[in-house]
């Protein structure tokens, strides 16, 4: 099978193949609910690292910038 070429299909598949392999069931409903959610949750992520790269007066994203970013989750910030 193909990867879909549309970002939010993409992050659609991912989310329904980690719900399929979950051994509970979930909805369809909940499925498209959760993907709408990590797909918003990855634009805002992507919006802050052009935002910290371009204020550091930077044309590529850093470390730095992922950083700046997981600062917001401390789960985030012990893994990096």
């Amino acid at each position: 099978m193909d990867a879909p070429t549309d970002p939010r299909a993409a992050v659609w598949m991912a989310v329904a193949r980690r719900c399929a392999d979950d051994e509970r069931e979930f909805s369809p409903a909940f499925v498209d609910a959760l993907s709408q959610v990590a797909a918003g949750v990855a634009e805002t992520l992507g919006r802050d690292l052009e935002a910290f790269a371009r204020h550091a007066k930077r044309a590529k994203v850093s470390v730095d910038d992922v950083r700046l970013c997981a600062r917001r989750n401390p789960d985030w910030t012990d893994s990096l």
